[in-house]
C-alpha cells in the first residue's frame, strides 16, 4: 500500500485537492479543508483539481477515455470534456450544438453546468502548465481501494466505504465547511491523495495528448 502520511496534521505547505462545489470550491490541504470562493495559486505547492484543464478543438479528449475504461462500471461518472468552442454558452441547447460542430458529440447537461467553473479554470492556467493538475476523484477512489469497485458516492454504502478508505490516510475526517457537501469534501480529499502521489513521482497518467490549442495539458492525474 502508499505510504502517504496524514496530511491534515502536518505543517504549512504541500500540495492541494481542489473540487467544485455550489458557490465555490472545497480545497484540501496539509491544513485541513477549508472553502475557497475562488481559485488562486497560493492554495498549494501543486494544485490537483476535479475540472478539466486542457480543452479539445475538433475531438473528444483521449484521457476520458482512458478515464472511462480504467473505471470500467464506474465510466459515467467521468463526463465528456466541453471543447473550447462551449466556453461561450449561455444555455444547454447552444452548448449542445457547439459541441457537436466542434468535437463531433454534445455535452450533457452535468457538463453544461461545470461550464462556469472550467471558464475559471482556463482563465488561471498558463500553458505548459506545471502547477495545476487535473484529478478525477473517482480514479483516485479505485486506486486507494487497490482496484477493488466501490458503490455509487451516493449511495450510504459508497459513501461509508470512501470515507474508510480516507480515513486510512488522513485519519479523522474533517467536517464539512460551509458551503460544502460531505461528498465535495470526500472528493477533495481524494484529490490531495492523487497530487501527492504526483508530487512523490507515483501517480498514474490518463490519455496523455500533449497539449490543448492554448497550451494546457490534456491529461488525467491518478
Amino acid at each position: 500500500m502508499d505510504t502517504l502520511a496524514k496530511p491534515l496534521h502536518h505543517r504549512d505547505g504541500g500540495p492541494a485537492g481542489v473540487d467544485g462545489c455550489r458557490d465555490g470550491w472545497v480545497v484540501a490541504t496539509e491544513r485541513g479543508v477549508a472553502f475557497a470562493p475562488r481559485l488562486h495559486r497560493d492554495l498549494g505547492s501543486t494544485i490537483g483539481i476535479d475540472m478539466p484543464i486542457g480543452l479539445p478543438e475538433h475531438a473528444p479528449r483521449a484521457s476520458d477515455g482512458v478515464a472511462r475504461a480504467f473505471l470500467g462500471a464506474r465510466r459515467s461518472s467521468v463526463f465528456t470534456t466541453p471543447p473550447r468552442a462551449c466556453l461561450a454558452a449561455t444555455d444547454h441547447p447552444s452548448a449542445v450544438a457547439a459541441s457537436r460542430a466542434a468535437i463531433g458529440i454534445g455535452i450533457s447537461i452535468q457538463s453544461f453546468h461545470l461550464l462556469s467553473k472550467i471558464r475559471e479554470v482556463d482563465a488561471l492556467v498558463e500553458p505548459n502548465e506545471t502547477q495545476f493538475i487535473e484529478v478525477h476523484p473517482e480514479c483516485a477512489f479505485l486506486v486507494m481501494n487497490a482496484m477493488e469497485g466501490l458503490p455509487p458516492k451516493a449511495s450510504t454504502d459508497g459513501a461509508a466505504r470512501r470515507a474508510e478508505l480516507l480515513r486510512r490516510w488522513f485519519g479523522p475526517l474533517p467536517e464539512s465547511p460551509r458551503g460544502a457537501r460531505r461528498d465535495d469534501v470526500y472528493d477533495a480529499l481524494a484529490v490531495l491523495w492523487s497530487t501527492a502521489r504526483y508530487e512523490r513521482g507515483e501517480h498514474l497518467v490518463f490519455g496523455d495528448e500533449g497539449t490543448d490549442a492554448l497550451g494546457r495539458p490534456m491529461r488525467i492525474i491518478c
